[in-house]
């Protein structure tokens, strides 16, 4: 982000309070506080008709939109955090306005991360991932009946909470019908794939492409090197390339006219724009003690990443405003959490967003994450073909190889940010959680000889809230021990 939105900010007049965590009341009396002039300057579309400010009174989102689970979650209460969920909580409308105003909408099934970028090379697209849906039964805990519709159509509670976005496409509610569905098939988990066909069956233009699974390979054949540094057989690479290509003429023929190289290299450009403030955002956030954002906020600051909320110049904004809060704090050595709270990595993420309250409020500190999509925080070359570049990002996804590669990047993190242990919370019903959480636990214990804690978070964790803060209660006094037994000394000391 240039400097001219950097002077925006810090012109604002506006001082955030004591970093802290705040009930949903307290958050709604903190919105009441912020002047006009500050709220209608954040707003999207922006350069058009019906360029609006998206930063509405919280409440609307649990009143009119039926969100109640918003109103049992801690928030942090920052200027930022406010925007960051508005900008989050608004997006069905924001979908809705874009396609009034005449956007094409192009829904991107399963990849996390790279079709959106070749998506929005052209200006009159926005995407967005039907997958979010999953969140929707935590959010407006189960009200709006997308679990009990999929449950209807044969996707009970055997496959994963994914199921919502089903119930969503059949219900046609929560976003605007897609002008292109794309879908990522082949090395896929068994749930979605399965999800995404009876997607098709309703109607919607496909474009199907595919990923194939990255294993190991022969000595001496060709290979080239992924952004994460690991190398891939090059006939993948030009596999996926062509997959590219197809994406490219099925996008080409929903917009009416042809994308450029030029084009696809600058949608990379801003893509690793926003890529490069979320990095340093983590590298703050997971790296200091007292940690200065807090879990929830920071997940939804990686989840952005993946298709920019529906709004990639906007996204830039609110991860630059995120990191000028989170900097200024760690400056004055101001955090929302104690300093001795325990360090863990998180891996996959939580179908009930109170989890991580929870988590918090008990002694942990998010130290690393792991939430399936990794590729999507890695920069995109530029110095090659864009569509090559795009198949070397897609084929970084941590879920379309052995599991040994996501541990390697847990582990990694866990070094890197001084974790002290790992929480690897389990999908309900997801194929891919089958076997990966031992993989992980096997790993970090043999490298690393951490604690590891896995859970199962259901979409709504009520009746099992009692259960879970036992484990992770027994878990932190573990990692507390340990410190003890090893004379640990913390950065703080």
């Amino acid at each position: 982000m240039d400097h001219d939105y950097i002077d925006f900010l810090n012109n604002l007049n506006w001082q955030d309070p004591k970093p802290g965590k705040i009930t949903y009341n307290q958050w709604n009396d903190a919105f009441k506080l912020i002047p006009q002039s500050i709220r209608d300057s954040f707003f999207y579309l922006e350069g058009t008709k019906h360029a609006t400010s998206y930063l509405n009174d919280p409440r609307c989102f649990a009143e009119m939109g039926g969100d109640s689970r918003l109103h049992s979650i801690e928030y942090d209460n920052s200027l930022a955090s406010i925007r960051l969920w508005s900008f989050l909580l608004s997006e069905e409308t924001r979908l809705f306005r874009a396609k009034d105003a005449g956007k094409k909408i192009i829904g991107t099934l399963k990849d996390l991360g790279t079709v959106p970028v070749l998506a929005y090379s052209s200006p009159d697209v926005v995407a967005f991932y039907p997958d979010g849906a999953w969140w929707i039964p935590c959010i407006m805990e189960m009200n709006e009946g997308l679990l009990k519709i999929a449950d209807q159509v044969g996707f009970g509670e055997e496959v994963c909470p994914a199921r919502a976005a089903l119930a969503a496409f059949i219900k046609n509610a929560h976003f605007p019908r897609p002008d292109l569905l794309t879908g990522a098939v082949g090395s896929c988990c068994d749930d979605f794939s399965a999800i995404m066909q009876r997607i098709a069956d309703t109607g919607i233009k496909m474009a199907w492409w595919e990923l194939p699974y990255r294993r190991d390979f022969d000595l001496g054949e060709p290979f080239e090197l992924l952004p994460s540094g690991r190398p891939v057989q090059k006939r993948f690479v030009d596999f996926v390339e062509g997959e590219m290509t197809t994406l490219k003429n099925a996008i080409e023929e929903v917009i009416g006219y042809k994308l450029t190289d030029d084009m696809i290299t600058n949608g990379i450009i801003k893509a690793n724009r926003s890529r490069e403030l979320l990095s340093k955002i983590r590298d703050l956030v997971y790296g200091s003690v007292p940690s200065p954002f807090p879990a929830l906020e920071t997940q939804i600051c990686e989840m952005l990443i993946i298709h920019f909320c529906s709004d990639q110049l906007e996204t830039e904004k609110v991860l630059t405003h995120v990191l000028k809060t989170v900097e200024e704090r760690v400056k004055n050595c101001e955090g929302v959490l104690p300093k001795e709270s325990c360090r863990v990595v998180w891996v996959n993420p939580v179908a009930d967003l109170r989890a991580m309250n929870v988590f918090e409020r008990l002694g942990g500190a998010i130290a690393g994450s792991e939430y399936l999509f990794r590729h999507a925080l890695l920069p995109i070359r530029t110095d090659i073909s864009p569509l090559r570049a795009l198949a070397l990002q897609a084929l970084s996804d941590p879920m379309i190889g052995p599991s040994t590669y996501r541990a390697d990047i847990v582990c990694d993190d866990a070094v890197k940010y001084k974790a002290e242990g790992v929480v690897i919370s389990n999908i309900p019903g997801a194929s891919h959680c089958a076997t990966e959480g031992s993989v992980i636990r096997e790993m970090v214990t043999k490298k690393l000889g951490l604690p590891v804690l896995e859970i199962t978070v259901s979409p709504l964790t009520d009746s099992g809230l009692g259960q879970l803060s036992t484990r992770f209660e027994a878990f932190f006094e573990l990692i507390r021990k340990k410190r003890r037994e090893t004379k640990y000394v913390h950065s703080w000391n």
